[in-house]
């Protein structure tokens, strides 16, 4: 199982109230109702003389702001009075305004400061909120006057999103799951390519790549969940990584988390072995390439499962350590605009896959054997160290093992939410110390409880 180089990766409806509704007094040639005015009802029309007393017309409903009584009938000798022409409509009523859309915050969160809304930390703005709700209308007309016209729908809520998550938060997001595209839909893989080792073809470019996909058994697509990116060593494969349970992390998970293996490449392209390994397969990244391929994957990931975007993690062993540690100081969540790693787990590494010195903190696992035969025990105390700067730790050289099966040195001072952890083991170049058999490791158990923390 030991390859030669070895690495592998782990958002007051003004209702025209003027109750004009004046009962007209009898009498001969009706007097002209008085005309409503801006605080009384519009009167009804001047009723015809008669023999006989006239009803009186009722007043229409003032248009003005709360009109007074409506004007006086005809006399009580006149002929009937026409029932008087209905006033003016009520004003329309000022409805309420809708309530303005909430923005969720951008992609790409700030690191342990307070996110946006809703957000994933993200230093980018919010995305736009939804149009508030109509206005309540006008209420019905005052007593005796016509139905008031309804009122105005109230203005929409305002399409502005609101702000994003502080840009000078902390990397790494906060403490609340980011949800994914892929939250709420059903996924676009079909449940026949994944966790059955199914090898699934993926374009990256003009390449066309390959990983392998596990899922939890009882996936909801309303939570989301940890992704882990598991790299596979030099001489390795998907294949591999899925017999490997992702380094035995797919048990010690307990359904919490979505693992990819991606596949690596050699010769600047891709590696194309079926069996469970891959002569030269590594991660050589030249210009990127694996790199490149990783960022799409992920996307695509995000858009098809319900990721927590602010828990995404990378492990691997040798030449995956390698890729894990590039991936990290590459992308660091918050840290870039196309940041998303928030912690890695590095067995036995180096740099192999192009020089990086993080800038930006990344919680940071790593174990290295004080007997490694193919990447010096050194190597591996040096990159924990580069990440102990970029974590603001107080550094200090991790406890080199001497007696019993191994030592693990957490490093002191670090930001919160950003710990550096070096186990030093006493053995040769494996991902599973101390005797190199998988299933009876320690080494699993302990990067599962340091990625699960976050």
């Amino acid at each position: 199982m030991i390859s030669g180089l070895a690495l592998s990766t782990v958002f007051a409806a003004s209702c025209g109230t003027g109750s004009g509704d004046g009962s007209g007094t009898a009498g001969t040639n009706g007097t002209p109702g008085t005309g409503g005015s801006q605080t009384t009802g519009v009167a009804g029309t001047t009723g015809h003389g008669g023999q006989t007393a006239g009803t009186s017309g009722q007043a229409g409903t003032g248009g003005g702001q709360a009109g007074a009584t409506g004007g006086t009938g005809g006399s009580a000798t006149g002929s009937a009075g026409a029932t008087g022409t209905a006033g003016s409509t009520g004003g329309a009523g000022p409805g309420a305004a809708g309530t303005g859309g909430s923005a969720n915050a951008g992609t790409g969160g700030g690191p342990a400061g307070a996110a946006g809304t809703g957000g994933y930390a993200g230093s980018s703005a919010g995305r736009g909120g939804r149009g508030g709700g109509g206005g309540v209308g006008g209420s019905i007309a005052g007593a005796g006057g016509a139905t008031g016209a309804a009122g105005r729908g109230g203005s929409g809520g305002t399409s502005t999103g609101g702000a994003g998550g502080s840009a000078t938060a902390g990397s790494g997001g906060s403490g609340t799951p980011g949800m994914s595209s892929g939250c709420g839909k059903a996924p676009g893989i079909a449940s026949s390519m994944y966790n059955n080792g199914s090898r699934i073809s993926f374009m990256s470019g003009s390449q066309q790549r390959r990983y392998i996909l596990n899922v939890p058994t009882n996936y909801d697509n309303t939570h989301p969940y940890r992704l882990i990116i598991t790299y596979h060593e030099l001489n390795g494969n998907d294949v591999e990584m899925y017999n490997q349970k992702y380094y035995n992390l797919l048990p010690a998970s307990n359904n919490t988390a979505i693992f990819i293996a991606p596949n690596g490449s050699q010769s600047g392209g891709p590696c194309s072995g079926t069996g469970s390994g891959d002569s030269g397969c590594g991660w050589p990244n030249s210009n990127n390439v694996d790199l490149t391929f990783v960022d799409a994957l992920v996307k695509s990931i995000e858009d098809n499962f319900c990721i927590d975007t602010n828990r995404i993690f990378a492990d691997g062993w040798s030449y995956g350590g390698s890729m894990s540690y590039k991936t990290a100081c590459e992308r660091p969540l918050g840290g870039v605009s196309n940041g998303y790693i928030r912690g890695v787990a590095v067995y036995s590494g180096s740099q192999l896959s192009g020089n990086c010195t993080p800038s930006k903190p990344v919680a940071y696992y790593a174990s290295h054997g004080t007997h490694d035969s193919v990447l010096n025990y050194n190597n591996g105390v040096g990159l924990a160290q580069n990440f102990a700067k970029a974590n603001g730790c107080n550094w200090a050289t991790p406890t080199s093992v001497t007696s019993g099966a191994h030592v693990c040195t957490n490093e002191m001072g670090c930001m919160a939410g950003y710990p550096v952890q070096f186990c030093s083991f006493n053995g040769d170049h494996t991902p599973f110390p101390d005797n190199g058999q998988e299933s009876s490791s320690w080494n699993a158990a302990n990067v599962w409880t340091f990625l699960s923390q976050f």
